[in-house]
C-alpha cells in the first residue's frame, strides 16, 4: 500500500468528529425534552391544585360516585346531525373511537358510539353476528329474536333487530298493563356483511343523564334464552352515567391556555371532560400546501442521528391506560396524529404528562382520584433548534473533515512526488555506460527526506570521485610506467648483446616479450582514453546510414576473405543524424569481433531494418555462444571471454568503445545468443 492510500486511510479517522457530534446532539435533545416534560408536569401540577380546591368544576354529578368502572358512556360533542339513514357515514368522517362491549367470553360483540348535537342524542351501534335471528310476528313476545335494550334512568326499552326499516322502540306502559312504542326514539337497521347496524337519536331529557346498552344474541328466533349477551348495564340493573364536556370546566381551564399547548381534563376512566389549546387531528390550515415535497429523508436521518423510534400517534379521544388508570403521574412521548395523511409516525414528537386530581381530605381517608390533567406540547420548537444544531454540526464537522482530507490529501500527494523524485533520482544516476551523473537533485527542505536526499547526494558524489580516479588511472599508470618500462626494455637489450649461455638468453628474451606487451597495453589504454575524449567532441552530420552500410560491407568482404558476408538493407535512402566516422569504426568493432570467433569458411550476417522510431542494425556469426550473465560485462573495459590466456594482446577495449558511441549517438548496443544456439547475435539501436 502506497503512502497516499495509508493517507487516506488515516484520514478517515475524522469521522469521529460526526460521530462525537451526534453523541452530543443526542445528550443535548436528551435535556431539552426533559426540560420540557418538567415544565408540562409543573403547568399539569398547577392546574390539578385549581382543580383539587374546587371539585364540583371536575365532578359536578353525586351520582358518579361509586358507580362501577365501565358502566358510563361518552357522548361525544357532535359538529353536524348525523343522518338517521343507518349506514353511519357521517360517523366515520368524524373518527371517534368506539366503545367495545364484550359478551360472556370476552370476545367482541359489539361496539357503539354516542354523540350529542343540541338537545338530542346520537346513537351509532355495530353488532358482528353472521347469522342474524329477527323477530317472528308470530311469537307472543315483543322480540323473539335478536335485541337491543336500552336503559335510561327511569324505563326499559325494547328494540327488536330486523334487516332494514325503521326502528320500533318498545317500553312496557303499568298503567295501561302493555307495551306501547315510543316514538321519541326513531332510527333505522341496516344490515352488514358481518351482522347489522343501528342509527338512532333520542331525547337527552328522555335518559335523564343515565344510559345503558344491552345486545342480547339469540340462535333462533324462539325469544328463548340468548346465546350471547354484551352491553354496559352492572350487575345492579342501574344504567350508568352519561359523560360529557363539561361547559363551566372548559371556561376554567381557557384560563390556563397558552400557545402550542393543548390542556386536556379527563374523568377516572379517561373520557374527556375539557380541552383546549392547539388541536392537531385539525385539517386544514397546519396541513402543507399541495404537490409540495415532505422532507422525508431528513426527517428519517434526523431520526437517526436522535436515536428516536417511531412512535404511536397521539389519540384524539381516549388516552392510553398507563395515563389514565393510575395515581400516579405519567409521562409519554407521541407522534403526528393518524388523521393526518401526510405524515408518518415520529415526523413530530408530541409530549404528554398526565397529573392526577386528587381531592383534599385528611391521611386516614384515602383521598378519591376525580380526574387528570393532561398536557401536552409538540416538541416542534426544540426540534428546529436540535435541527438547526445538527444543520451546523454537520456543515461545520463536514467541512472540518473535507479540509483535514484535502490536506492529508495534498499533503500525501506532495510527499509521494517527492520520494518518486528521488526514487527517479537514484535510478538515473548512473547512465548505461556506468558513469555516474553529477546532477543529484539536493533539496532545501530540512526535513527527514530531505536529509536522505542529502545523503544520497553526498554517497553519489564521493563514488564519482572515485569513479574519476579510476577512470584517470590507466592514463596515470601509462604515464608512470613508461618511464622505468624504458629502463627495463633497454637493459635487456644490453643484456641480449652480450654473451649469454642458453638458459640466461631464454630468461632474458622471455623478460623482453613481456615488457613488449605491457608496453601494447600501455599504449592500448593510452588510446582507448584519447578515443574516448574524441568521442565526446565529434560532430553530428546528415548521412544515409543505407549507403554507409552497403558500403562497409563491401569493404569487409574485400578485407575478409575466408569468410562470406550477407547483407539485409533497404534500396532507398535511409536519413540519419550522427557522426558516420565513429559508426564505421562500431561496425569495425563488431565485425573484428564477429571474424574472430566466428569459423572459417563461415557467413556473417549483417542486417539494416528501418522501424517506426529507430534503425535496428545487428551483426551476426556462427561459433561459441556467450557465458552466462556476459550480456552487458563484454561492453565494460578490460572485459573479454576470448580464451587463448591474453597471449594475442586482447584487451577487451574494442567492445567497450563500441557502447561509448551508441552512447554518443544515444542509442543501446546489446549481445545475445541466437534463437537456435549456432551463434551470437550484436543489436544497435539508433533513433531516428
Amino acid at each position: 500500500m502506497n503512502l497516499r492510500r495509508q493517507l487516506v486511510l488515516l484520514s478517515l479517522c475524522t469521522l469521529a468528529l460526526p460521530w462525537a457530534g451526534c453523541q452530543y446532539l443526542r445528550q443535548v435533545d436528551q435535556a431539552l425534552t426533559q426540560g420540557q416534560m418538567q415544565t408540562l408536569e409543573a403547568t399539569g401540577n398547577a392546574i390539578a391544585a385549581r382543580l383539587a380546591s374546587a371539585p364540583e368544576l371536575i365532578a359536578p354529578d353525586p351520582r358518579r360516585n361509586g358507580r362501577p368502572p365501565g358502566a358510563q358512556l361518552y357522548l361525544n360533542p357532535l359538529a353536524q346531525t348525523p343522518v338517521l339513514d343507518g349506514y353511519g357515514e357521517e360517523w366515520r368522517a368524524l373518527r371517534l373511537r368506539p366503545r367495545q362491549l364484550l359478551d360472556q367470553a370476552g370476545d367482541p360483540f359489539a361496539q357503539i358510539t354516542l354523540g350529542r348535537r343540541g338537545s338530542q342524542i346520537y346513537m351509532l351501534l355495530t353488532a358482528r353476528d353472521r347469522s342474524p335471528s329477527y323477530h317472528d310476528p308470530r311469537s307472543s313476545g315483543i322480540s323473539s329474536g335478536d335485541t337491543v335494550e336500552i336503559y335510561t334512568a327511569r324505563q326499559q326499552y325494547t328494540l327488536p333487530v330486523a334487516s332494514q326499516g325503521p326502528v320500533h322502540a318498545m317500553w312496557y306502559n303499568p298503567r295501561r298493563g302493555r307495551y306501547e312504542r315510543e316514538l321519541r326514539i326513531r332510527g333505522r337497521w341496516t344490515a352488514s356483511p358481518r351482522g347489522y347496524q343501528l342509527e338512532l337519536t333520542l331525547p337527552a331529557a328522555l335518559s335523564d343523564g343515565e344510559l345503558a346498552v344491552r345486545v342480547l344474541d339469540r340462535t333462533h328466533s324462539d325469544g328463548g334464552t340468548p346465546a350471547r349477551v354484551a352491553g354496559t348495564l352492572p350487575n345492579d340493573g342501574r344504567p350508568g352515567v352519561l359523560v360529557e364536556p363539561l361547559p363551566q370546566l372548559q371556561r376554567e381551564l381557557e384560563h390556563f391556555a397558552r400557545p402550542e399547548l393543548q390542556l386536556t381534563v379527563v374523568d377516572q376512566e379517561g373520557f374527556v371532560l375539557a380541552r383546549t389549546g392547539i388541536d392537531w387531528h385539525a385539517t386544514g390550515d397546519d396541513q402543507p400546501p399541495a404537490g409540495e415535497a415532505q422532507p422525508w429523508l431528513r426527517d428519517w436521518l434526523y431520526r437517526q442521528i436522535l436515536a428516536t423510534a417511531a412512535l404511536s400517534p397521539l389519540p384524539r379521544d381516549r388516552f392510553p391506560d398507563n395515563l389514565t388508570q393510575n395515581r400516579e403521574t405519567a409521562s409519554q412521548w407521541f407522534g403526528a396524529p393518524d388523521s393526518d395523511p401526510d405524515s408518518t409516525p415520529g415526523d413530530e414528537r408530541i409530549g404528554a404528562v398526565s397529573v392526577p386530581v386528587v381531592t383534599r381530605a385528611d391521611d386516614i381517608i384515602e383521598r378519591p382520584l376525580l380526574g387528570r390533567v393532561i398536557t401536552a406540547q409538540s416538541a416542534s420548537a426544540l426540534r428546529s433548534l436540535t435541527e438547526s444544531a445538527a444543520r451546523r454540526l454537520w456543515l461545520t464537522t463536514a467541512a472540518a473533515a473535507g479540509l483535514v482530507l484535502l490536506l492529508l490529501l495534498g499533503y500525501a500527494s506532495w510527499l509521494s512526488w517527492r520520494i518518486r523524485q528521488l526514487h527517479r533520482a537514484a535510478s538515473n544516476a548512473v547512465d548505461a555506460s556506468g558513469r555516474l551523473r553529477g546532477d543529484f537533485p539536493r533539496p532545501l527542505i530540512n526535513d527527514e527526506l530531505g536529509a536522505l536526499n542529502r545523503a544520497f547526494a553526498s554517497l553519489l558524489a564521493e563514488l564519482d570521485h572515485y569513479h574519476q580516479y579510476l577512470r584517470s588511472l590507466a592514463s596515470k599508470l601509462s604515464h608512470e610506467l613508461r618511464t622505468p618500462l624504458a629502463v627495463v626494455r633497454s637493459s635487456l637489450d644490453n643484456l641480449a648483446a652480450g654473451d649469454l649461455d642458453s638458459d640466461s638468453r631464454r630468461y632474458a628474451e622471455r623478460a623482453a616479450d613481456g615488457g613488449a606487451r605491457l608496453s601494447s597495453i600501455l599504449n592500448a589504454l593510452s588510446a582507448a582514453n584519447h578515443l574516448e575524449a574524441s568521442i565526446r567532441q565529434a560532430d553530428r552530420e546528415d548521412f544515409d546510414l543505407a549507403d554507409l552500410v552497403q558500403a562497409l560491407n563491401q569493404s569487409y568482404a574485400d578485407a575478409h576473405p575466408e569468410h562470406h558476408f550477407e547483407l539485409q538493407c533497404p534500396d532507398t535512402p535511409q536519413p540519419c543524424n550522427g557522426a558516420p566516422e565513429l559508426l564505421a569504426q562500431l561496425l569495425d568493432k563488431l565485425v573484428d569481433n564477429a571474424v574472430s570467433f566466428a569459423p572459417e569458411g563461415s557467413t556473417i550476417h549483417m542486417a539494416l531494418t528501418p522501424e517506426r522510431r529507430e534503425y535496428v542494425l545487428s551483426v551476426s556469426n556462427s561459433g561459441p555462444l556467450l557465458p552466462s550473465g556476459f550480456g552487458q560485462k563484454l561492453f565494460d573495459s578490460l572485459v573479454s571471454v576470448r580464451d587463448d590466456g591474453g597471449k594475442a594482446g586482447h584487451l577487451g577495449l574494442g567492445l567497450h568503445i563500441a557502447r561509448l558511441i551508441a552512447d554518443f549517438h544515444h542509442g543501446e548496443l546489446s549481445a545475445a545468443n541466437r534463437e537456435d544456439g549456432s551463434g551470437v547475435v550484436f543489436t544497435l539501436a539508433l533513433p531516428r
